[in-house]
C-alpha cells in the first residue's frame, strides 16, 4: 500500500479516477493549439468560419503579454457520467419494458405429487419511459478581437472549448441533483445528525453506515457494478476517521485511499466529485462551493446498455449530439463577428433506484 501523508486534493482525485476520454480530450485540446499556430491551417479555418466567444479587441492586447505563459482555471473532477452513463437513443421518447421485483423472488409450491401437474407462475410486465430536453448555449466574438489578438490569446481554439466546459459544468449539476435527491433512492436513505454525522464529536461510523447502505441495494441481472460517490469535503473525512484507519493500522500508517476503503464495504470504487461551482449571481462577489455538497452515496452503474438489467440510472442522449453550429455575421460590429452554438437533447433517468443506496448530510 502506498501512504498518503495529507488530505487528498482535487488534483489527485481526478488522477485517481481519470477516464480515457478525458485523456482523449486533452490530446485533442493539445493538437488543436499545434494546429491553430500553422498559418496554412488558420487560413482553412477562417475560410470555413469558425465561430468564437465575445471578447472585446482592448481585453486581448497588451505589449507585456507573454506568448507561452497564461492562466486558466478548470473542472475536470466530473464524475457525473460515469454514475449514469449515456445511453445514444434514436428518438425524443420512447419506453422499454420492466420486470416487477417480486416476481424473481417468490413463487407458487414447486413440490408435486405422482399425478400432480406443475403450478404456473404468474407472470407481468410493465414500462417505463424517457423524454429528452434540449440544451445549447452560443459564444461570439468580434473580427476586430481576432485581428488584435496577441500571441498569449487564442480566441478561435477557445470558442469551442469554452461552450463544452460550461455545458459540461451543466450538466455535472444536474446530474448532482438526481444524486443527491433522497426521494430518488426509493426509500434507501437515511439523514444523519448530531454525533452520528462523520465530522461530529462522537465521530459516527462510516465503514458500518456504508455496509448498511450496501447491503440495501438491490442487484441487476445484467453486468453492472456497485460505486460510491462523494464530494471531496466528505472524502477527507472519511480517510482521515479514526475508525476507517484504525481499519488499515497494520498495512498503512497515513490516510486511507478510495480503493482501499471500496474494497472493504464492497464496491467497484468511490468516486470523488471534487468539482467547483459559483453560487453568487451575476455582478456579486464569487461565492465558491462543492456540486456534490455533504453526502454520501452509491449506486449501480451498468457497464453497458443490456436487457433485463437493473441500474441506478442513465443519461439518455440522441445519437450524433452534442450538434455544433458556426456562422458570420456582418452586421455586428465594424468587421462583423462569429457565432458558434452547441447543442443536444438529453435526460438524466432514474431507472431502478433501490439499486442504490443515499446517506444525507454525512458530514455536518
Amino acid at each position: 500500500m502506498s501512504m498518503v501523508i495529507g488530505d487528498l486534493s482535487a488534483q489527485d482525485a481526478v488522477r485517481l479516477q481519470r477516464t480515457h476520454e478525458g485523456v482523449r480530450y486533452e490530446k485533442m485540446r493539445g493538437k488543436l493549439a499545434s494546429d491553430l499556430r500553422e498559418k496554412e491551417f488558420r487560413a482553412r479555418r477562417d475560410a470555413e468560419v469558425w465561430s468564437i466567444k465575445g471578447v472585446a479587441p482592448g481585453s486581448v492586447h497588451s505589449n507585456t503579454f507573454l506568448s507561452n505563459v497564461s492562466l486558466q482555471y478548470a473542472n475536470d473532477e466530473f464524475i457525473g457520467e460515469r454514475l449514469m452513463p449515456v445511453v445514444p437513443v434514436n428518438k425524443r421518447s420512447d419506453s422499454w419494458p420492466t420486470y416487477p421485483k417480486r416476481e424473481r423472488l417468490a413463487g407458487p409450491d414447486d413440490l408435486m405429487g405422482e399425478r400432480s401437474e406443475a403450478n404456473e407462475l404468474n407472470e407481468t410486465r410493465g414500462s417505463d419511459n424517457y423524454s429528452v430536453s434540449d440544451y445549447a448555449l452560443k459564444n461570439f466574438v468580434a473580427g476586430t478581437t481576432i485581428e488584435n489578438q496577441d500571441g498569449a490569446f487564442n480566441e478561435m481554439a477557445d470558442l469551442t472549448e469554452a461552450l463544452l466546459d460550461v455545458l459540461a459544468l451543466k450538466r455535472e449539476k444536474r446530474i448532482a441533483t438526481v444524486l443527491t435527491t433522497a426521494a430518488n433512492f426509493s426509500g434507501n436513505t437515511v439523514t444523519l445528525s448530531g454525533s452520528d454525522q462523520w465530522n461530529s464529536a462522537g465521530g459516527g461510523d462510516p465503514i458500518k453506515q456504508m455496509q448498511d447502505a450496501r447491503a440495501a441495494c438491490w442487484q441487476g441481472r445484467g453486468p453492472g457494478d456497485f460505486w460510491g460517490f462523494a464530494s471531496l469535503d466528505v472524502w477527507n473525512v472519511i480517510a482521515r476517521h479514526a475508525v476507517t484507519r484504525d481499519l488499515f493500522k497494520y498495512v498503512t500508517s497515513g490516510l486511507v485511499t478510495p480503493t482501499m476503503v471500496a474494497a472493504e464495504v464492497g464496491l467497484a470504487g468511490i468516486l470523488i466529485g471534487a468539482a467547483r461551482e459559483d453560487t453568487a449571481n451575476s455582478g456579486q462577489t464569487a461565492s465558491y462551493s462543492r456540486i456534490w455538497g455533504k453526502h454520501f452515496g452509491i449506486v449501480r452503474v451498468a457497464r453497458r446498455p443490456t436487457l433485463r438489467n437493473a441500474a441506478f440510472g442513465y443519461t439518455v442522449r440522441l445519437a450524433g449530439d452534442p450538434v455544433t453550429n458556426q456562422w458570420y455575421d456582418p452586421a455586428k460590429g465594424k468587421a462583423g463577428g462569429y457565432y458558434s452554438q452547441v447543442g443536444f437533447s438529453e435526460q438524466h433517468k432514474v431507472a431502478a433506484g433501490d439499486t442504490g443506496y443515499f446517506i444525507k448530510d454525512a458530514i455536518a
